[in-house]
């Protein structure tokens, strides 16, 4: 009895040392990591997107100035840090890749290596250390057509990638055409016509999202303009299936436009496909967060908050997370603090989170804004820049902090309570899934707690899981990591 109120104890005092909006200052020195690519001559960066890594070291790209010299310049810039938020001065040179182009995101891919969109036009698909795999495209790229910049792109089971792309035309009107390469970069003309679908005939229809679903069909989420005056907009939802012809019985041939509400045409959009194949869509409207779910046949699901939630507490979300089937949503709250806000299911505040169902985090002094914000495990790192001055010497500072935004449940004690240091792709997955940093000895576990039958091989330093046999649904995999801890991490199979 001793050992178990001992053990509670431990529990509870683990648990509100990781109170959400708590900073952490162990990450970086005393909780802050100042960067700037150099200090002599001093050139700034502008940090534009992040990825974690495997073992939860992380990348930042983004874009560097050197001044206002007569050989001042711009450069995109991939730096490298650890976990805890020191730069990584093994990586490349001291740390710092620098890229002929700016970084605007990156994502893993289905094999290991990583995509990032360079220049806002080019698919580069590269390793961690920044080398190209010229295998794919032109040495390592896929340029887009003339004028179109990349908003979304998502690699099928079979590393396929489909793109969703914008133009701004000479009437100073958007277009949206979708594309999709094989594995090696090249159009598969199959794919719509001639491996386009162009929206040339449709102004202002902006898609800048692209998704799975379960049933393995591809939802492009946008919005429509529907004023050419102020930045008001429908939230669009086009469906096809992997080939691109559209699902003709979703909305009208395909589209589905939600017109009980007006949103912001150009704020950050981000969607989720949901374990009951729902599209979940977060995003700004009216001056208010908004977040929407679609049902698979072209309505909204009254289940979910009536269809919709206006969030009065977040003004224009900065990132949003779907995790255990509820959503955090970092964001804008005021001059002086950004938000996290929990959700349920169903799109409810989840009052059990602070009490309330948000923390507030403050906003760094003068001019900064949030650019973007990574999960890593159940802490959440924000990436803030100084506000460029253009001739100044504090041109673009990158500040990056780290938050507890999720508490560890009383529940699942027997698991780690640390950063998350295997990675499990493609998810949601079709016949097999691939595991990093992780034993062999897994186990494959249903959402109720049924053990499955997981086949498990080897091929170099990742494990392949068979899991063609199970039926659609969300699974669970569990594990030792390289430190021997016990981890776990849900996927679907589609």
């Amino acid at each position: 009895m001793k050992n178990i109120f001992l053990l509670s104890l431990f529990i509870t005092s683990f648990i509100k040392s990781q109170v959400p909006g708590t900073q952490d200052m162990s990450f970086g020195n005393n909780g802050t990591t100042e960067f700037t690519v150099s200090s002599s001559p001093f050139k700034g960066f502008h940090g534009k997107s992040m990825i974690l890594l495997p073992n939860n070291d992380f990348l930042v790209g983004g874009v560097s100035n050197w001044g206002c010299s007569a050989t001042s310049y711009y450069t995109g810039i991939i730096s490298k840090f650890n976990q805890n938020g020191i730069l990584d001065t093994t990586y490349n040179q001291n740390g710092i890749f620098d890229n002929s182009g700016v970084v605007d995101a990156m994502k893993p891919s289905n094999d290991g290596n990583y995509f990032i969109i360079d220049q806002s036009s080019r698919l580069v698909k590269m390793n961690a250390a920044g080398t190209h795999i010229s295998s794919w495209g032109i040495n390592g790229y896929v340029s887009m057509p003339t004028d179109y910049f990349i908003r979304d792109w998502v690699e099928t089971s079979s590393n396929e990638v489909i793109i969703t792309a914008v133009k701004k035309n000479f009437d100073n009107k958007y277009y949206s055409a979708m594309f999709k390469y094989n594995q090696n970069g090249t159009l598969v003309t199959t794919f719509g016509t001639n491996g386009i679908i162009d929206f040339a005939t449709s102004p202002n229809w902006l898609f800048t999202n692209v998704n799975i679903d379960n049933d393995g069909n591809l939802l492009f989420t946008g919005k429509k303009r529907t004023s050419p005056v102020y930045d008001d907009a429908n939230i669009v939802v086009f469906k096809t299936d992997i080939n691109g012809t559209p699902i003709a019985n979703f909305g009208t041939n395909g589209i589905f436009t939600i017109t009980s509400y007006n949103s912001y045409y150009n704020n950050n959009t981000f969607t989720f496909i949901t374990p009951d194949n729902g599209l979940v869509i977060s995003t700004g409207g009216s001056s208010r967060y908004l977040i929407v779910k679609v049902l698979p046949g072209a309505a909204l699901d009254t289940t979910f908050s009536n269809g919709y939630k206006f969030g009065s507490n977040v003004v224009n979300p900065i990132n949003t997370f779907f995790i255990d089937n509820s959503f955090y949503v970092f964001g804008e709250f005021n001059a002086t603090n950004f938000i996290v806000g929990k959700l349920n299911s169903n799109g409810n505040a989840d009052t059990t989170y602070n009490t309330n169902g948000y923390v507030t985090v403050s906003r760094l002094p003068g001019l900064h804004n949030a650019t973007k914000a990574m999960r890593q495990g159940n802490k959440l790192i924000i990436a803030e820049t100084m506000d460029n001055f253009y001739c100044a010497q504090s041109n673009w500072k990158l500040v990056m902090r780290r938050f507890d935004f999720k508490t560890p449940s009383l529940l699942s004690t027997h698991e780690s309570n640390t950063i998350k240091d295997f990675n499990i792709y493609p998810n949601p997955a079709d016949n097999e899934v691939f595991l990093e940093g992780l034993d062999k000895n897994i186990e494959l576990i249903t959402i109720d707690g049924k053990k499955m039958e997981a086949k498990v091989k080897r091929k170099d330093e990742k494990l392949i899981v068979d899991v063609s046999h199970l039926p659609k649904g969300t699974y669970i995999i569990k594990g030792k990591n390289n430190d021997g801890k016990i981890v776990t991490e849900k996927f679907i199979k589609k």
